[in-house]
């Protein structure tokens, strides 16, 4: 079983390209003032097929001859939920990210995750990166690090601790830099079943806001 999610891995990395052309869940749009908008939404995109198939698997292995009854009855379960819960969002091409003018949405999904929207002069930073592995399966996120609904910073002289770190970074980091995320809080999506071409977002991001700081740790 590992060496087939193994291949299947390498398979769709191959097919799917986050570097390459927009895709048929991918879209820029032109502005009236030549800049473009870009999004992504989910569907049936190599991410998600890769993991419907996963789920499939389950359910296959739930009906494998010799199976325990509690064994048996677990992956299908969790084989079948997960099929549907990937098929339901495929099918509902929400938006999972859109970054233009009005500043950047992280989108929600049918189990309870909201749509957050964020406007420029609230955002700080757009941050890309992948958590190290576990159980085999390496996700990346993006991340928007913005003011809203923040709660203010506590005064130095009432924290000691942010008082040192406070001391240090203004040794070592440029101070608007510091103040640009004294404040802050971080809104994040998983992108288990999608992805981001990394060169239009900063493309975008660099037309609209070229003072948010973008950071790319993806693998």
């Amino acid at each position: 079983m590992v060496q087939l999610i193994g291949a299947l891995d390498d398979l769709f990395q191959e097919v799917a390209d986050p570097l390459g052309s927009a895709g048929p869940f991918e879209s820029i749009s032109a502005m009236d003032d030549g800049r473009w908008a870009y999004e992504v939404r989910y569907g049936w995109n190599a991410p998600t097929v890769k993991g419907a198939l996963l789920c499939l698997l389950l359910l296959g292995l739930a009906f494998a001859p010799g199976s325990p009854g509690w064994a048996a009855a677990v992956l299908g379960i969790v084989g079948g939920m997960s099929f549907s819960a990937i098929s339901l969002l495929a099918f509902s091409r929400r938006v999972a990210l859109r970054v233009g003018p009005e500043g950047v949405t992280l989108g929600g999904t049918p189990f309870g995750i909201k749509t957050e929207r964020m406007s420029w002069p609230e955002i700080v930073s757009i941050d890309l990166w992948t958590e190290q592995p576990r159980r085999m399966v390496k996700t990346s996120h993006v991340g928007v690090r913005h003011r809203k609904g923040s709660a203010p910073p506590l005064r130095l002289s009432s924290s000691p601790g942010l008082r040192q770190i406070d001391e240090y970074l203004a040794a070592q980091v440029p101070a608007e830099f510091v103040e640009a995320f004294r404040g802050s809080v971080m809104s994040s999506r998983g992108m288990a079943l999608w992805r981001v071409d990394r060169i239009r977002l900063e493309a975008t991001v660099r037309a609209f806001a070229p003072e948010v700081h973008l950071f790319d740790r993806l693998d």
